[in-house]
């Protein structure tokens, strides 16, 4: 039973699942600091908090049941609970689709935007990136924008304050990031998906080309990431921005000059928190001006 609960678990793609948790948590009460209603509706938070979780989990369970011929030839998926057989693909299917189902009750009961919301960030995941255009051009993860950045503009949504303008930055800064995410470790895995024919730009083109794309993404990442001091009021978020900048950029030039799956695959863990850590700077910014 103990297995089949893991098992579960792995479906949900967990790490993906708490990253989409977090940005959702970082946006919601910066959202609640910046409009400066400090009485957090906890009830709607939690509701907000969980449509979140059943839909990334759903839409990742059911990513891993359409792409399951894939995760079988490739070394980094091998061991997902579809390819094993742990888990049938009928009882993977109907858990995926009683994520989805749950998470749309919950985003009915909050409101118009938040379905809105929701179905951008499950659908283009699901259809634009998984069904369409994975297995069929080479910018297919630029597709991923729209659904990495919908937790964003949910929480800060949920949050109080108005998703224009600084809302919109920040899922925009998310969907920057997601790109050189996946790029990331496509790079470091690219014999995978060479193997599958699936088109990731990292394994379609030359190294010195997929490098350079990468530091393009990166560059444009760290410059984006600027944005957010228009809004911060305080010299501590450019400080402590650009000491995490650094550190990005440092790796990146390590990539550029030994070229080494092992340093594509650094700068992809070093880009998992990054930026989470954004975020919470802005809203620990945020809170030191308000109080």
């Amino acid at each position: 039973m103990s297995e089949l609960a893991y098992d579960y678990g792995v479906l949900l793609k967990p790490k993906v699942l708490l990253a989409m948790l977090a940005l959702y948590l970082t946006t919601f009460f910066t959202s609640s600091i910046y409009s400066g209603n400090l009485n957090v509706d906890y009830l709607q938070f939690f509701m907000g908090f969980m449509a979140v979780a059943f839909s990334v989990s759903g839409a990742n369970a059911l990513n891993c049941v359409y792409d399951r011929d894939i995760d079988s030839l490739m070394v980094r998926t091998g061991g997902r609970p579809l390819v094993r057989g742990t888990i049938t693909v009928a009882d993977a299917s109907f858990f995926s689709w009683t994520m989805l189902a749950a998470s749309a009750v919950l985003a009915v009961y909050l409101g118009l935007i938040p379905v809105i919301l929701l179905v951008e960030g499950a659908g283009s995941y699901l259809l634009l990136y998984t069904v369409l255009l994975k297995r069929k051009t080479s910018i297919n993860v630029l597709f991923t924008a729209p659904s990495v950045a919908a937790p964003a503009w949910f929480g800060w949504y949920l949050g109080g304050a108005s998703l224009y303008p600084v809302g919109l930055v920040m899922g925009a800064l998310v969907a920057i990031w997601g790109p050189l995410h996946l790029w990331s470790i496509a790079f470091a895995y690219s014999k995978d998906y060479e193997r599958v024919g699936v088109p990731m730009f990292p394994s379609l083109v030359s190294r010195k080309q997929a490098i350079n794309g990468i530091l393009v993404a990166l560059g444009l990442l760290l410059g984006s990431s600027y944005l957010l001091a228009l809004w911060a009021d305080s010299y501590w978020y450019l400080a402590i921005v650009t000491v995490l900048n650094l550190v990005l950029a440092v790796t990146g030039l390590k990539l550029y000059k030994s070229g080494s799956n092992r340093a594509g695959w650094v700068l992809f863990k070093l880009t998992s928190p990054y930026i989470i850590l954004v975020f919470l700077i802005f809203m620990l910014t945020q809170y030191m001006v308000k109080l």
